[in-house]
């Protein structure tokens, strides 16, 4: 595995911006096609979700608050698992692979 760090405001600015251009993308396209061509729009949404959870995947390693190990999940655990934000950072829960807990564990960022 990659280092990790924990994520600076830069990365934060940066997701929170992917999260407002799908959200855009999905509003417009919601007014342009749902009327006619309701099934493009619904491929819109599917195609942009996932391409946002397999970066999110691809950036992110998770930290178990009670045991301190530093694992990655797959893309369907990403996908599935609760999400949140809080005065600490984001978090996830899920459950450590290496003491078994299932806690809020939190988000670090990868480095190559």
């Amino acid at each position: 595995m990659d280092q990790v760090t924990d994520p600076d405001r830069r990365d934060v600015i940066r997701s929170i911006a992917y999260l407002l251009v799908y959200v855009i993308v999905l509003g417009a396209g919601a007014f342009l096609l749902i009327p006619k061509f309701w099934y493009i729009w619904t491929l819109l949404a599917v195609a942009g979700i996932l391409i946002l959870v397999n970066w999110h995947k691809e950036q992110t390693a998770y930290r178990c608050p009670d045991c301190g190990h530093i694992y990655e999940i797959s893309f369907l655990t990403d996908l599935t698992a609760p999400h949140g934000f809080n005065r600490d950072g984001a978090w996830l829960l899920l459950r450590c692979p290496n003491c078994r807990l299932k806690r809020k564990t939190k988000v670090l960022k990868r480095v190559e």
